[in-house]
């Protein structure tokens, strides 16, 4: 009977390669960019409807509902607003696409660690008693 090969030790997952990780950055910081051009186009053009409308007596505070008819109807808002929505998207996916190769590799280097640093839990019991 032959012996039984010693188990080995399973290979590692192989490492987020670092053009990839170079490559979300790249996009998250234009991404970024676009998403700080936009808001800012967004706002000018905000701000010549409001002073547009404010000369015809058209205020949020004057009045509420020809303001909110007037914006919902203005083609040019909708526009830079969808552009603003759209680059937030990309920042808050190429970020937690980031966030999560990071945390993926923090988990990976120390799981060999990981039974060292657990804390012994003594049970729900052990917590309820009254000293």
């Amino acid at each position: 009977m032959s012996p039984i090969p010693a188990s080995r030790p399973a290979p590692a997952a192989p490492p987020v390669p670092s053009t990839y990780v170079r490559y979300l950055r790249n996009r998250l910081l234009e991404a970024e960019a676009g998403l700080t051009a936009m808001s800012e186009r967004y706002e000018r053009t905000k701000a010549r409807f409001d002073r547009c409308y404010a000369r015809q007596g058209i205020t949020p505070e004057a009045d509420i509902v020809n303001y909110i008819n007037a914006k919902a109807m203005n083609p040019e808002l909708k526009f830079w607003y969808s552009k603003v929505e759209h680059f937030q998207r990309e920042v808050t996916a190429y970020g937690a696409a980031l966030t999560g190769l990071e945390a993926a590799g923090r988990m990976l280097e120390t799981s060999g660690h990981r039974a060292d640093n657990q804390r012994v839990r003594t049970g729900r019991r052990g917590l309820n008693r009254a000293s």
